[in-house]
């Protein structure tokens, strides 16, 4: 039996929210894709991906969030529709460098949620 990370779902019982979902995740994909046909077997497997992708954003959360607002502070923002409205204004063209590795770091961010399997590393510098 494999040991459970700290609960960090206070007042909440087990499972947590990413167990639940990963549980669902697994019946569709292992018990119910392999006996599914056609449409219903494409349909399970999107809602397969869409429930890892809801997984990997509750077991990156509240990091995620932590390290966003921090870049977001780095620009003096509290939003991305104030740096998108700084971006735009031209008020960080002075720290493009700073704002490039920031973006690019968010993204990164976004892509382990999304499909981990798409990153490549070789771009990493």
């Amino acid at each position: 039996m494999t040991e459970r990370p700290p609960r960090t779902n206070w007042p909440h019982d087990v499972p947590d929210a990413r167990e639940l979902v990963e549980a669902v995740r697994d019946y569709l994909a292992d018990d119910l894709g392999p006996r599914a046909e056609g449409r219903d077997r494409f349909l399970l497997r999107v809602a397969a991906n869409a429930l890892s992708i809801a997984a990997r954003e509750l077991a990156a959360m509240p990091e995620d969030s932590d390290t966003h607002a921090e870049r977001l502070a780095m620009f003096d923002v509290a939003s991305e529709q104030k740096l998108s409205d700084l971006i735009r204004s031209g008020g960080l063209d002075d720290r493009r460098p700073e704002l490039a590795a920031a973006l690019w770091e968010t993204t990164l961010s976004k892509l382990a949620v999304a499909n981990p399997n798409y990153r490549d590393t070789s771009l990493e510098g």
